[in-house]
């Protein structure tokens, strides 16, 4: 089982300049982020917004095989 993490915009440096990762299929979001944070310590003192399977995510869900997590820096738009 693996879930795919997309990292995008100044995220792609703290995951050293990887656009992607696999990772083995964890319970849920926050516990994913949790393991992320511990690979990427600087992870955890940036904002971003998390998505998963294209569609922004707030609360904690469970993960399946196959989803794809995306970490989103923050954008502005005009």
């Amino acid at each position: 089982m693996a879930i795919q993490v997309l990292f995008f915009g100044q995220l792609t440096e703290i995951a050293g300049n990887a656009v992607g990762v696999d990772v083995a299929a964890t319970g849920t979001l926050r516990g994913l982020e949790q393991e992320l944070w511990t690979q990427f310590p600087l992870l955890k003192d940036r904002k971003y917004a998390l998505s998963v399977n294209q569609k922004i995510i707030k609360e904690d869900i469970s993960l399946a095989d196959g989803d794809v997590i995306a970490f989103l820096p923050p954008f502005s738009g005009g």
